[in-house]
């Protein structure tokens, strides 16, 4: 991709499709405009570029009722960056989460990506997608994924920050606009072919990436058509160290085996980890221990491709209708390896013969312990993502002052994905040591047998199964704007029906047979499927193993006889959610003077009335039957907003907004039955069809300078109150008796079933958490961003080309979750973008630095830990382009540069602890490519 597109004005050559198909063949970029027959052979060459399109979207903001940002395409379907996501990271208060080294979600002012609504063309996108990484799953709530689109299928993003009454209510943090390229847009013919592939990646594989647009204008600029496609292929190799969390024996409700011939290094301090410890316990049992200390591999191949088709027709002067598609297929082959040492549950199976403490005297660094069950883990999951929406629209002038615009869309997005987990556990426990004194995210890890040697394995318990989620969206919009007495008045009205439901597969029953021994047809080693330089990208220690046994898929596969799947309409994954909203709003613009100079109002009521039924199905603990469940709930709400905007000086604005909002429950939590059980870990939640939607009344005020052409300098203060903020209510305990009786059902609970866990929690036991989102206290929220943008043109030659974009962000906030109080999931209370970038017509660079603190992934922790949460990353990326003629350009364009690691942990017993959970690499990613112009 370049940073300049250029358009030239010419007749139109009888050979174009000749000439257009041999660009495509060699994997360049052309963009031509010609115009209409009988024009002069003058060429007109216009020159646009990353500086422009921060010009355009300035002034769009400049002109904006309520606070928006925007990001332009350079050139039509060719957004600034390679994923929508890493656009977006640059606007200020936006924070980006990656998985696989791509752009997933986005977190907006502190708030999650469920308080984000995002829209395509006009209407609500129903994108979902399944995990890339170590931390990522299935996606069934209500945010967008952004990765299941090729950003050059867009050419505008709008990110609306605070709201008006004719957007659209849900987007508590947001709403992000999406619009793909219109005919209409840039009349008469332009069409590019462009061409990349990756140079630089762990994965070491040269992927391509394509994408070709064309669109024309016919009969005066009355008919317009436009196709375009855009295909990726993208290899990601992620590896790294994990514990899949720390805990203690005391915390597992256990002890060690025999701890009376331990060496320890260090004097233990059990009181403060646990103050329930009373004199003559074992100290030991109190130190907080890696779980599951194992290496990490994932390894992702990802085909995306996008196609939009427009089609405008303006018959009349008055009558404008456009129909709009746009489709996506994202598929993704993800094989996950981990091989770790069991602690969990296990501990009074375990003895540790020598152990060494942190200066705290709270947390084992090292030892070495006798009779530990190594065990390796294979995960196959293969999913594709498909993705269609159709829009037609149109709008008609009443008069000249009066316009009637309209709006009906359906989206449909299936996630199908297919799950194999093999487990090769060993056969009987060996001596195990760890030691994190050389790396305290990468501990050094030792075994007492051969652990790449088959026969010391057993097949145990494997995990088979198929998600499939399957949202669709149906939107009738209709608006009418008119003019009267220098005012605008809009009023308007939408209707929407949301349906998602999520089936979970199980295997067939009598297709699941295990192989009798682990022979070496069914299991290999990393380096035996062809990583042979597993951690060349981590700097791990010398003593961090190299390689490991692993399933071989195909054949462990068929060994198993898998493959084949029922639908369980009995299950923490299966439910219906169907949700009707109704929304009528009027609003109206006006300016007036105040001290004599502009005051720009736009001010407005918006009511949204919302149906909702989930469906769900639990088991008859004594017939075996499903017992359907479905609950209904209604609700309504009133939504006033105000922006205004005075123009203090000719370049100085006064931006303020008050509003109230809402986001509506996420939609797995919906659920009338549970939704979720892991024995083997002692927790359990359930979903709440009675929901209410989080509410909240939010203050914005901004202070924008416009102090040089294309410059801003800029600060606004924001507040949000937020009123029944949905949290967990957890409560630690036995199960009750319906739960006891759901619960058993479990095939992990079930001897006889290949999914049985000996090691699961006892179900009448004590060691339960049982937690279900409720409307809660609420959460406060308050926060400032800065933001500067300028060309340095005030600069003498070269320095001139330079420019500059920054922004800062602070947010602080307290939520309360059940009995615990503490910052909003996701939220950083810093973060920052910086860009620089140089141009010129023959070359020009630019590179954004992100950078964001750490953040809470959860505020209920799991095995004892306060929280989970993520290291702030700081990210490096970058574009560059060289002309090395007026008519050939190559382009460079970089993800990671720095080859940042990604680092997930958790806070001990009491919140105060920074234990390394996951600490991995997806490297750097590097395209070169090449762009024609004719």
């Amino acid at each position: 991709m370049s940073l300049f597109n250029y358009k030239f004005s010419k007749q139109f050559l009888a050979n174009t499709s000749m000439t257009a198909l041999a660009l495509a063949v060699s994997g360049v970029s052309v963009s031509a405009h010609a115009q209409d027959e009988g024009a002069g052979a003058l060429e007109e060459v216009v020159v646009t570029g990353f500086r422009q399109s921060l010009e355009r979207a300035l002034d769009i903001k400049r002109d904006s009722a309520n606070n928006v940002e925007t990001i332009v395409a350079e050139d039509m379907g060719k957004m600034p960056d390679l994923n929508l996501a890493e656009s977006l990271q640059r606007v200020p208060g936006v924070a980006i989460t990656r998985e696989g080294g791509e752009g997933r979600s986005i977190t907006v002012r502190g708030l999650s990506p469920d308080f984000t609504r995002s829209t395509l063309n006009g209407m609500e996108v129903p994108g979902s997608a399944g995990g890339l990484d170590s931390s990522g799953g299935v996606n069934r709530g209500r945010s967008m994924d952004f990765n299941i689109f090729a950003s050059e299928l867009f050419n505008r993003i709008d990110i609306h920050k605070s709201p008006k009454a004719s957007v659209e209510e849900g987007g508590l943090a947001s709403t992000v606009e999406l619009f793909t390229a219109k005919p209409f847009d840039n009349p008469g013919l332009n069409a590019s072919v462009s061409g990349q592939f990756t140079v630089d990646n762990v994965a070491s594989e040269s992927d391509p990436r394509f994408a070709a647009l064309v669109s024309n204008t016919f009969m005066d600029d009355t008919v317009g058509v436009l196709f375009s496609v855009a295909h990726s292929t993208r290899t990601v190799r992620q590896e790294g160290f994990g514990t899949v969390r720390y805990t203690s024996p005391f915390a597992n409700g256990q002890s060690w085996a025999d701890t009376s011939g331990t060496t320890i290094n260090g004097t233990p301090d059990p009181d403060t980890n646990h103050p329930e410890y009373t004199q003559g316990d074992d100290p030991l049992d109190y130190m907080w221990t890696p779980r599951l200390p194992r290496m990490d591999y994932f390894g992702n191949t990802q085909d995306r491709t996008g196609v939009t088709a427009a089609f405008q027709f303006r018959p009349t002067d008055r009558l404008e209708l456009g129909l709009d598609i746009v489709g996506s297929e994202l598929s993704n082959d993800r094989e996950s390896y981990n091989y770790f040492a069991q602690f969990r549950n296990t501990f009074d199976e375990i003895t540790p013969t020598s152990v060494t403490l942190d200066a705290a005297g709270r947390q084992i660094v090292a030892g070495t312990f006798q009779n530990v069950t190594p065990r390796s883990e294979s995960r196959g999951q293969f999913s594709e993502t498909t993705f269609l929406q159709t829009v037609f629209s149109g709008k008609y002038d009443l008069s000249d002052r009066t316009v009637l615009s309209f709006m009906l869309g359906n989206a449909n997005s299936e996630h199908d994905e297919e799950q194999y987990r093999f487990n090769l556990t060993a056969s009987e426990g060996h001596d195990f040591t760890f030691d994190f004194g050389a790396d305290s995210n990468i501990a050094e890890m030792s075994y007492g047998f051969d652990i790449l040697e088959p026969s010391n394995y057993f097949f145990s318990g494997p995990t088979l199964r198929k998600d499939v989620v399957d949202r669709d969206n149906t939107t009738f919009r209709l608006d009418l704007e008119t003019e009267q007495g220098g005012a605008v008045f809009k009023t308007g009205f939408i209707y929407n029906d949301r349906e998602v439901d999520s089936l979970r597969y199980n295997p067939t029953e009598g297709t699941i047979d295990a192989p009798d021994e682990v022979t070496p047809d069914l299991a290999t080693s990393l380096t035996g499927i062809g990583i042979d330089d597993f951690a060349s990208g981590l700097d791990a220690p010398g003593g961090f193993p190299r390689d490991f046994l692993i399933a071989h898929f195909d054949n462990t596969i068929e060994a198993y006889g898998a493959g084949q799947f029922t639908p369980v309409p009995v299950d923490a994954s299966s439910w219906n959610v169907q949700e009707e909203t109704m929304g009528l709003y009027g609003e109206v613009d006006f300016e007036t003077r105040v001290f004599d100079r502009p005051l720009r109002v736009n001010t407005g009521l918006r009511i949204a009335r919302t149906f909702m039924t989930s469906s769900g199905a639990t088991e008859d603990p004594v017939t075996g039957e499903a017992i359907l469940l479905s609950e209904d709930n209604a609700y309504t709400d009133v939504l006033p907003s105000t922006n205004i905007v005075w123009e203090i000086e000719e370049d100085l604005l006064l931006r303020a907004n008050i509003s109230r909002n809402i986001t509506r429950p996420g939609l797995g939590s919906l659920s009338p039955t549970v939704t979720g059980v892991t024995p083997i870990n002692g927790n359990i939640s359930r979903g709440n069809p009675d929901l209410d939607p989080m509410r909240a009344s939010a203050v914005d005020l901004g202070l924008e300078w416009y102090f040089d052409s294309e410059a801003l300098l800029a600060v606004t203060l924001f507040h949000k109150d937020i009123e029944s903020f949905i949290s967990g209510d957890e409560v630690e305990g036995p199960l009750s008796p319906e739960l006891r009786q759901i619960v058993s059902n479990y095939p992990a609970y079930d001897p006889d079933s290949p999914l049985f866990e000996p090691n699961a929690v006892d179900i009448n036991g004590s060691a339960w958490f049982t937690s279900q989102p409720v409307n809660g206290d609420g959460a406060q929220l308050d926060g400032v961003e800065i933001a500067y943008q300028q060309p340095f043109t005030f600069l003498p030659a070269p320095f001139d080309n330079l420019g500059m974009i920054a922004n800062y962000t602070y947010v602080s906030s307290e939520a309360n979750f059940g009995s615990v109080v503490s910052t909003l999931p996701g939220l950083s209370e810093d973060s920052y973008n910086f860009t620089l970038y140089y141009e010129t017509d023959r070359y020009g660079i630019r590179g954004s630095i992100n950078g964001r603190d750490d953040y809470i992934t959860s505020p209920n922790g799991s095995n004892g830990n306060a929280q989970e949460a993520t290291t702030g990353p700081t990210r490096l990326d970058m574009s560059a382009f060289y002309n090395i003629t007026d008519d050939l350009k190559v382009t460079l364009e970089g993800i990671n540069m720095t080859n940042e690691t990604e680092r997930l942990y958790t806070t001990g017993p009491l919140g105060d602890m920074n234990l390394v959970r996951e600490y991995n690499t997806t490297g750097r990613e590097v395209y070169l490519g090449l762009r024609y112009s004719y």
